[in-house]
């Protein structure tokens, strides 16, 4: 998705988040002012299902490519189910999800501006926001997020206003931090779901990790790199 020009975010600050607390406009700018730039870097993600008497592991690895903090481009390095490789209609749904997510399904962080419509906030600690939106998809849910002095987001963690089939419950915690100079991205994320399958308890965790973050001076030259 293409980033707002410093003369629009201004114009969507200034209506969207007029009632919300000044902090809000403060981290919305310091999140584009951070985020810009053609980045790669890798995914380790695993997730672990059990279900009555069926359990599921994955073991994801992927190499990809940040353009103003979007995803523009993933490549599956090595992708098991239950320790077997994964089958190529696996595999592209998988790259799909990521480079193509359904609108409902990628969240839309509560800090960046082009979103803060869908939000109402309210200043829980000096330095702590908590948030709440009414769409009740997956792209949204009510949550928190804590900025330092710079005002830059070091977590966020909420609950998703739509879940997965057979969760009746979950939270996910996403942990950011300065990857590069002047450049801040997700480092972890955890996301834990409880429900039932029939009469039987289900749970699923995913933990994914980003590591080998790299600038580079043009798209192209990151997608050769992938």
């Amino acid at each position: 998705m293409a980033r707002s020009s410093p003369i629009a975010l201004f114009c969507i600050l200034s209506t969207q988040l007029a009632v919300a607390p000044p902090a809000v406009a403060q981290v919305a700018q310091q999140f584009v002012e951070t985020t810009r730039g053609v980045v790669g870097f890798r995914l380790h993600r695993v997730l672990d299902v059990h279900a009555a008497f069926r359990s599921r592991h994955e073991d994801l690895v992927m190499a990809g490519v940040y353009d103003d903090g979007a995803i523009v481009k993933v490549r599956i390095v090595r992708y098991t189910i239950d320790g077997k490789r994964a089958s190529a209609s696996d595999e592209a749904a998988m790259v799909q999800a990521y480079e193509e997510p359904k609108p409902s399904d990628a969240f839309e962080p509560p800090f960046d501006a082009r979103y803060a419509n869908a939000y109402s906030y309210r200043q829980k600690t000096p330095q702590t926001l908590a948030f709440t939106s009414e769409l009740r998809d997956a792209a949204h849910g009510d949550g928190s997020f804590a900025y330092d002095a710079d005002h830059n987001v070091l977590w966020y963690a909420y609950q998703p206003n739509a879940l997965p089939p057979h969760a009746s419950s979950g939270t996910i915690l996403d942990r950011r931090a300065e990857v590069l100079p002047n450049y801040w991205a997700v480092k972890q994320e955890t996301q834990q779901y409880r429900g039932s399958y029939g009469p039987f308890h289900a749970a699923a965790t995913q933990e994914s990790d980003f590591s080998d973050f790299s600038r580079f001076p043009d798209l192209q030259s990151a997608l050769r790199s992938i």
